[in-house]
């Protein structure tokens, strides 16, 4: 009999008799390294019956990221018929759910980005779109008729809908139309703001604040009524109003635009409540703008040091070119400091980030950004403004070729700004899905994180299927190195609020 024979026998009978040989036997749930007492010249059991001649037997199924070397472990004195955590390691998931650099389940691929539908929706298109995270879920309001608020978990599946309705269907008030909502974290816990004019963009323009609980369902009162708190009551026309809660969340800021071409001069309004309606600040005049331009207030934010920022965009006749205009308010609405401006083409849509303590103080941490079209050859790009009251200027981040158009959405995450945006286009010469002119446009989903370059996030190898006016994206930091991107998508067959959640450097 040969020495290949009598080796396989002695292999046999240590697996049987549970030997204690100190030689290349593991305790149980552990992984034996060196192949055991019968390692050939290589170092792997060449004679254990288990293998190919060359091979090792003891090697797991899977060896790429953290399963890279993985044997089998001995577990009750056998090796494990197939390798699991025990073989491959506490690094090892079996379906990825980790942000840590590491390919965590072994299909050679690091950190995978995951896409899902969270829900249909009723409708073509939304508004009143914001998104919020507390330690119940991630919540979402959207306007129709009424505000819907959805419920999240951190994996961005629905949990439960909540819905607030408008005041012309629980009392006797005009009918008017709600056109915008914002999801605000109050010292009193979540609260929605929304905002209503009358039919047809007429007066009275109103705004509201209704208290959530826990699970983002309206609070009620003893009799079972719905709790609101009017905030603004302006007699005149309002547009484009924005919200905002102060640091220790127990004031509310809301500002909006006034003014029509028949009634001018057309401005932008300010206005301070508590979080029960009670005027702080009465409405006044934060901006005035030059003849033949329309102002749109663009985004608001209650500084660090109770001051106010504002944004607003002077559009030029004739697609002509936006002036966004920045300015600081006192706790008064009383201006502070120089007011900044920037020229921009058509459609610079500016959005206000406050990064936190550790960009600096109250004034260093606040960033701008803003679309731009530059050219010949034009190209749509997202800009960066940071020290914004000592003479910072726009740096390029994000950049398409046209005609796509960039919408973008931002997050601040402890400091780093992250950004992600839909390159959209359509192609105007093919016919529009089911013949219906509102479809037809399509995107890619890209993604960037601050020192870092951008990332294609779409689901798949198709682009997006966009509805015309629901071209947005919204962002939530949803655990440690992990963010979720929002958005709508639509065909003929309907439309649905879809995600991908994605870890961050």
């Amino acid at each position: 009999m040969t020495a290949r024979y009598w080796r396989a026998v002695l292999v046999l009978l240590l697996v049987v008799t549970g030997c204690d040989s100190s030689e290349g036997k593991g305790d149980a749930g552990t992984v034996v390294e060196d192949g055991g007492p019968d390692a050939g010249p290589d170092g792997g059991n060449e004679d254990a019956g288990l293998g190919d001649a060359g091979t090792d037997p003891l090697a797991c199924e899977k060896q790429h990221g953290v399963c890279a070397g993985a044997k089998r472990a001995l577990v009750d004195g056998a090796y494990e018929p197939e390798c699991t955590a025990l073989s491959y390691g506490a690094d090892y998931e079996r379906a990825e759910t980790r942000c840590d650099g590491l390919d965590n389940d072994c299909d050679g691929v690091t950190d995978p980005s995951f896409s899902s539908r969270v829900t249909n929706l009723e409708m073509p298109y939304v508004n009143g779109l914001s998104i919020l995270r507390t330690d119940q879920g991630v919540f979402v309001s959207m306007s129709g008729n009424g505000v819907r608020i959805l419920r999240l978990n951190t994996d961005l599946v629905l949990q439960g809908t909540g819905t607030v309705s408008m005041p012309w269907t629980r009392k006797d008030v005009p009918v008017g139309e709600s056109f915008a909502a914002k999801l605000l974290r109050t010292q009193d816990g979540l609260a929605l703001v929304y905002a209503t004019h009358g039919p047809g963009l007429r007066p009275p323009f109103r705004t509201y604040l209704v208290p959530l609980d826990a699970q983002g369902s309206p609070k009620t009162g003893p009799e079972g009524e719905l709790l609101e708190y009017p905030l603004v009551d302006w007699q005149g026309d309002g547009r484009a109003p924005r919200m905002a809660t102060s640091p220790q969340g127990d004031r509310v800021v809301v500002v909006w635009r006034t003014g029509t071409e028949q009634t001018p001069p057309f401005q932008v309004m300010g206005a301070v409540t508590d979080l029960r309606g009670q005027v702080l600040v009465a409405p006044k005049v934060l901006f005035t703008s030059p003849e033949r331009k329309q102002p749109w207030t663009s985004d608001v934010l209650v500084l660090r040091n109770e001051e106010v920022l504002v944004a607003v965009t002077d559009e030029s006749p004739a697609l002509g070119g936006d002036t966004v205009r920045l300015r600081r308010f006192d706790t008064h609405l009383d201006p502070v400091g120089d007011e900044r401006s920037f020229e921009l083409a058509y459609g610079a849509a500016p959005q206000l980030v406050e990064l936190g303590a550790t960009r600096g103080g109250p004034l260093e941490s606040p960033v701008l950004l803003m679309r731009s079209r530059v050219g010949p050859p034009w190209v749509t790009q997202v800009q960066v403004v940071q020290n914004l009251f000592s003479g910072g200027m726009g740096e390029t981040w994000s950049e398409v070729p046209a005609p796509q158009v960039v919408w973008y959405g931002a997050l601040a995450d402890e400091g780093v700004l992250r950004l992600a945006w839909l390159s959209e286009y359509k192609d105007h010469e093919a016919p529009s899905p089911g013949g219906d002119p509102m479809l037809g446009w399509t995107a890619r989903l890209w993604t960037q994180d601050e020192g870092h370059s951008l990332v294609d996030r779409t689901p798949g190898l198709e682009d997006l299927p966009l509805h015309r006016y629901s071209q947005w994206v919204l962002m939530e930091k949803l655990a440690p190195r992990r963010v979720g991107a929002l958005y709508m998508t639509s065909t003929v067959e309907g439309s649905s609020l879809d995600a991908v959640r994605y870890c961050t450097p």
